[in-house]
């Protein structure tokens, strides 16, 4: 078994552009008078080593459940609405349309904007004409920190159905995705796709990569509570072996209470957090 250091109540480390979860939500999505969405101030911590930094966001509108940093300032996004971009100063920078059924939001040192979708992602774009083109099972797209027309995995990838972008990884240098059905390992770099490698781990819903070492988090129900396990593997040519697996134990070598969400991949590093708890955040480093 493997326990992890004691968490901190923000995803504080290095590089910068980790993730960083708000310090304040809204009490409610409506107001029960009226049924509108309620406006509401937060503020955005941001934690690199000893160093930390607010910013102040106000009169927001949604219930923002995705967040990373991006410049000086963050990127925020619902599963279904368009992702703002906030400077430093807590000004919006831009919007714009990223399709319905976004998972996961994550930037890269280049200062682009990952999304991963669940299956029933949907995009439109607008045509020459000004009629629309709609696309669906999208699974992963590439944003620059404009909305310019993005990078879409596409849907033609051999051995490869875009149904749902389980896991995702955004390093420094390349993005991993393992998506539903078969979970094969693939590999992404400026160009696009540059390989994908067939992987016996099933179930992974977190991923974090150094090097040709790999690590899977398979989580599942056992004896009336949650198990969270890590399955270790290495990739050889064009293949991946799993070599072991660890079930991981939160600090005071306690079990998790549920689900393990937020699974952000950063190179070697997995970030998580439980279900019902999004300010206390674990960190898991591949040990090589």
């Amino acid at each position: 078994m493997r326990s992890w250091p004691r968490p901190s109540t923000t995803a504080a480390g290095s590089p910068p552009w980790l993730p960083t979860p708000p310090r304040a939500s809204p009490p409610s999505h409506t107001s029960p008078s009226s049924g509108r969405p309620l406006r509401y101030d937060a503020t955005a911590v941001i934690c690199d080593g000893v160093e930390i930094r607010e910013i102040p966001l106000t009169d927001l509108g949604l219930w923002f459940t995705h967040i990373d940093t991006i410049g000086d300032g963050i990127v925020l996004a619902t599963a279904r609405c368009e992702p703002v971009g906030i400077d430093g100063g807590g000004q919006t920078r831009s919007a714009f349309y990223a399709g319905d059924g976004i998972k996961q939001l994550m930037t890269d040192a280049q200062g682009n904007i990952w999304t991963s979708y669940f299956d029933e992602s949907n995009y439109w774009s607008t045509n020459p004409d000004g009629t629309r083109s709609y696309g669906f099972m999208i699974g992963l797209a590439r944003w620059d920190n404009d909305g310019g027309p993005p990078w879409m995995a596409p849907s033609h990838t051999p051995g490869v159905v875009w149904c749902d972008c389980y896991a995702l990884n955004v390093g420094r240098d390349l993005v991993h995705a393992c998506p539903y059905t078969d979970f094969p390992l693939i590999e992404i770099d400026a160009d696009g796709v540059r390989s994908v490698t067939p992987n016996p781990v099933t179930r992974c819903s977190g991923l974090a990569v150094s090097g040709s070492e790999l690590t899977f988090l398979d989580q599942h129900r056992a004896s009336g509570g949650f198990r969270w396990e890590i399955r270790r593997a290495r990739r050889q040519g064009r293949a991946v072996t799993e070599t072991e697996r660890e079930h991981l134990l939160l600090p005071d070598d306690r079990h998790p209470t549920g689900w393990a969400r937020g699974k952000i991949g950063r190179d070697g590093t997995l970030w998580l957090h439980e279900d019902g708890d999004p300010r206390r955040w674990y960190r898991y480093e591949v040990d090589t």
